[in-house]
This record gives C-alpha cells, structure tokens and sequence, in this order.
C-alpha cells in the first residue's frame, strides 16, 4: 500500500469525524438555546379576553349579540 494514500484516507476521515462533531455540537447549542427562550416566564399568568356571541337568523338577517368576555385563558 502507498505511504501517500494511506495518509490521505486517514485526514478525510480525521475532517469527516471533526465535521460531524462540529455538526452535532451546533445542533446541541441551537436545541439548547431554543429551548431556553421558551422556558421565560412571562409577567402575566393569562391572557384575558376570551369572547363569544351569539347569533341568530331573525326575519332572514343575522343578527349577533354583544361579545361575552369570560374568564382566564392561561398562556
């Protein structure tokens, strides 16, 4: 076997095995960060202003009623 082919194989496979792991650190920090930013607490515990109406067909015109605000929606 050649001196020169031999050395040749082992660096792709030295910047194979340093790339993958360059890949596997950048997805580790991204997951890592991503889930960071999700994890804040935010200042309030619900986001009021849940509503519904209510309609119905009168004389062949819908007609709605005022929206109804309930309770606490949480986050």
């Amino acid at each position: 076997m050649d001196p020169l082919k031999s050395s040749m194989g082992s660096r792709r496979r030295l910047f194979f095995r340093l790339l993958l792991l360059a890949l596997g650190l950048m997805t580790v920090l991204a997951l890592t960060a991503a889930q960071a930013t999700g994890a804040k607490k935010r200042g309030a515990e619900c986001t009021w202003g849940a509503s519904s109406i209510q309609a119905r067909i009168v004389d062949g015109k819908i007609v709605a009623s005022a929206p109804t605000v309930t309770g606490c929606v949480p986050h």
